[in-house]
């Protein structure tokens, strides 16, 4: 007769305790599902992740949709955006970490859609929160991003990679060990599986997708990515305003990148006020485009559901509003390119960030603070 396990664990219980329960025999998956998901351990706080079947095989899926005016035409972007991509690449590159420039090439498919396809790594060691960085491995906080810039669409995924065929039994083993601390040897070892089945398997429970269309709008255009109905209904849209300072962490702010003091000496345009959005149409002499952002994520780490969705929520938001503001500051810089400037200028950076992750300190933006 199997033995029952108590409706409770001991008040007392210890990180011992649960170590013990990682080497439980596969076969009584069921006593795990029958455990409380929080140990009442005061100190240690240690969040059980349930191994049921119907559980880990549900994905938990975001969609945040966004919208950013500028005072910029849907031309003009195509350059800015490109120019701004690859400063802002340099300046969160070093000290090993940032960004690696794999494939950056023309694409065409079948149905007569074409672009710039560009595939980049992200070195993202002191760049993701303490709550990942606990239980993914090192190589999985390397993230893969491929583009499909079919401009004025453009479409974006990041992954971190594939998984391997584990059983729901140890997929759950793996996700207890990690946030144990456990090695990733001691993980395979406890699991029966090798080192690099556990890393694939961390890196396959997170993918991101960012589909954006310019239009030459004020940002009136509803469910412009075209959701079902219901699923639009659900959604809450959030309006990125470059120019607001309350928008912007005040880390992240910087004088000489403030859309709300900065003018443009070639173009004119700026510094915006508190109503630049509204006066925008009237302004005959200076264009106006939307950047209409869907972000979807799907995300397979039970039992830590809120914390991503915060954390993704904010810095998606916090990436789009600074990349915004910078863009809009640097307008003198860029204004004049052509897209062959653009280009040439892509290759010097390529060959600039493998030199900066190198020899260059760590830089840029973190996530020391979530």
């Amino acid at each position: 007769m199997d033995p029952v396990l108590p409706e409770h664990l001991p008040q007392n219980a210890t990180r011992d305790t649960v170590e013990c329960l990682l080497q439980v025999h596969k076969t009584h998956v069921d006593w795990l599902g029958k455990l409380p998901r929080t140990l009442g351990h005061p100190v240690e706080g240690i969040e059980l992740v349930q191994c049921s079947t119907t559980r880990t095989k549900t994905a938990l899926l975001l969609l945040y949709p966004s919208r950013v005016v500028l005072p910029i035409s849907v031309e003009e972007y195509q350059v800015a955006q490109l120019y701004s991509v690859a400063e802002a690449s340099k300046n969160e590159t070093g000290g090993g970490e940032g960004v690696e420039v794999l494939k950056n090439e023309p694409y065409a498919k079948e149905d007569g859609e074409k672009g710039q396809y560009t595939h980049k790594i992200y070195h993202l060691q002191s760049k993701v929160p303490g709550f990942v960085r606990m239980l993914a491995p090192a190589s999985a906080l390397k993230v893969h991003e491929k583009a499909w810039n079919a401009y004025p669409y453009c479409r974006t995924t990041r992954k971190m990679g594939k998984r391997k065929d584990l059983s729901e039994f140890d997929k759950g083993h793996i996700v207890m060990a990690r946030r144990l601390d456990q090695s990733i040897s001691k993980t395979a070892a406890v699991v029966g599986c090798s080192r690099s089945a556990v890393n694939e398997y961390m890196k396959d429970n997170f993918m991101i997708m960012i589909e954006t269309w310019h239009k030459p709008d004020i940002g009136d255009q509803e469910n412009v990515h075209k959701l079902d109905p219901e699923t639009w209904k659900k959604t809450e849209v959030v309006y990125i305003d470059i120019a607001d300072r309350r928008q912007v962490e005040d880390k992240d702010y910087k004088p000489e990148e403030d859309p709300a003091t900065f003018k443009s000496t070639k173009t004119g345009r700026g510094p915006l006020g508190p109503q630049w959005r509204k006066e925008l149409p009237q302004k005959t002499d200076c264009p106006h485009m939307c950047a209409y952002k869907l972000v979807t994520v799907k995300f397979k780490w039970f039992g830590l559901q809120n914390k991503v969705e915060g954390f993704i929520h904010k810095q998606e938001k916090r990436l789009f509003t600074n990349f915004h503001r910078q863009l809009f500051c640097w307008m003198d810089r860029w204004i004049d390119l052509t897209m062959d400037d653009i280009r040439r200028m892509e290759e010097e950076t390529q060959k600039e960030l493998d030199k900066m992750r190198e020899k260059d300190p760590v830089k840029g933006m973190s996530a020391s603070d979530e």
